[in-house]
């Protein structure tokens, strides 16, 4: 995405450039495999300003290339150009040199489910990245070979200009899949930014992990 996105990578870990309602870091001598969000979209930014995104992601170790689902709203967005009256979603992948590969940008009106799906290929130790919107595949990319992921986040960021408030919105159906069992990554407490909801529970004594549904309030600053 734009230069700001690409700043996400590195400024995460101090909370700049955009506001982390789950930040889920994996202990060292275990990583992610594979982990699943859907967004259920809120309203569109009201008034339409700046470019406020929301997306899950999966920072990767070693390199520290960033995997994102992302939906963005802009007028004047480089990857849909519909003047900022839908929701537009891509997969997206920004790697250390800060060339990213993005995948085919679709837009979307508020409602509607975003899934994005990413899973460790095992046959090509690729990072397969796939966005649906509504059940449909919309937007894929391979990337990261090699590596494996540290962290997990879902997140909202102001990528440009001055945004208007984020809408509420809501996340459903999350998961994540460690390489070995970890009953301690559970996260205990309230997840940041008053979002509420998002239980986790393990169905095999922490290797993988469902959240309840995640509701994220509207947000006016911080961001």
């Amino acid at each position: 995405m734009k230069w700001p996105f690409a700043l996400v990578g590195i400024l995460t870990a101090l909370g700049e450039a955009n506001l982390d309602f789950v930040t889920l870091n994996v202990p060292r001598g275990n990583y992610i495999t594979e982990a699943d969000a859907t967004l259920v979209q809120g309203d569109l930014p009201n008034p339409i300003a700046g470019d406020v995104a929301v997306w899950s992601a999966i920072l990767m170790d070693g390199k520290a290339d960033f995997l994102q689902g992302v939906s963005e709203n802009a007028k004047s967005s480089p990857y849909c150009n519909d003047g900022g009256m839908q929701w537009c979603n891509f997969a997206y992948t920004l790697p250390s040199s800060f060339n990213p590969t993005v995948g085919t940008p679709v837009g979307s009106f508020p409602g509607s489910r975003v899934r994005t799906h990413y899973k460790l290929n095992t046959s090509t130790q690729k990072w397969d990245q796939d966005l649906y919107v509504d059940g449909v595949l919309k937007s894929s990319v391979s990337t990261s070979q090699g590596q494996k992921g540290r962290i997990f986040y879902i997140s909202i960021e102001c990528a440009a200009g001055r945004c208007s408030p984020a809408p509420a919105h809501s996340w459903e159906n999350v998961s994540i899949v460690l390489n070995k069992s970890d009953p301690s990554f559970k996260h205990g407490g309230n997840w940041a930014a008053g979002a509420t909801g998002g239980v986790m529970s393990t169905p095999d004594n922490g290797k993988t992990w469902n959240f309840t549904m995640l509701d994220i309030p509207t947000i006016s600053s911080g961001f």
